[in-house]
């Protein structure tokens, strides 16, 4: 994973290079429990190929390293986790509604705490893929999104929701408040989360905090909070 870490930072200065007729994302953000299990990830989406008016490819680039635990006999192993995400993407427009999907390999190290003795590290190489829906209004918006990972058979889904809590005469910083609801998991591990969120955008730049309730297979009740950062370009 080490060798890829080069590689992959200069897809990302490549592909968030503006050109003529493009125009990307960039996204990233910052997740931990009260477990201290923890996500954080860095992606760039931009478009590859115009096939119609509302029809397009896409190139999607995304890296991410969590840490999580599992409770076995007693007890408590932590794991720690890299991976990179490269995928092709299609995406179609429906009046306000924005339907897209995207697959690509994901390669993975994985570094894992064993019974009295030292952590195991592997590297893994499977396939990732995504679905997502969303409808944007400047009075709100929805996006529903949906992955699977098949080096452990790994689902991840998500519904958001936003509205316009405040708009300013002038200036900044309109404001707005939603919520979320997600569940993952495969057939050794199940979480649900959901809690509020607040988002502001500043210019081009969308600035999101959230939190609220876990539950999961292995510890059970709990909190989590984070952060979101995403703009266009």
């Amino acid at each position: 994973m080490a060798r890829l870490a080069p590689l992959l930072l200069a897809t990302l200065i490549l592909i968030a290079i503006p050109a003529t007729g493009r125009a990307g994302d960039v996204f990233t953000g910052f997740q931990i429990d009260n477990k201290s299990q923890y996500i954080g990830y860095l992606g760039v989406r931009t478009p590859l190929l115009q096939i119609s008016e509302s029809t397009k490819l896409f190139v999607q680039v995304m890296t991410a390293g969590l840490g999580y635990s599992s409770k076995i006999n007693g007890q408590i192993l932590d794991s720690n986790v890299q991976f990179i995400v490269p995928s092709l993407g299609i995406s179609h427009t429906i009046g306000g509604w924005t339907l897209s999907a995207l697959a690509g390999p994901q390669l993975r190290r994985i570094e894992e705490q064993r019974f009295n003795t030292t952590a195991s590290i592997d590297h893994q190489a499977g396939a990732y893929g995504q679905l997502e829906a969303m409808y944007w209004h400047e009075k709100g918006s929805f996006h529903a999104i949906a992955s699977y990972a098949d080096l452990d058979d790994f689902f991840w889904s998500r519904l958001r929701g936003k509205v316009l809590a405040y708009q300013p005469d002038k200036g900044c910083c309109k404001t707005y408040v939603g919520w979320d609801i997600a569940a993952m998991g495969n057939a050794d591990f199940k979480a649900v989360q959901t809690g509020p969120l607040v988002e502001v955008p500043i210019g081009n730049v969308f600035l999101l905090a959230k939190g609220g309730y876990q539950n999961s297979s292995s510890f059970h009740s709990g909190a989590y909070g984070g952060f979101e950062i995403y703009f266009p370009f």
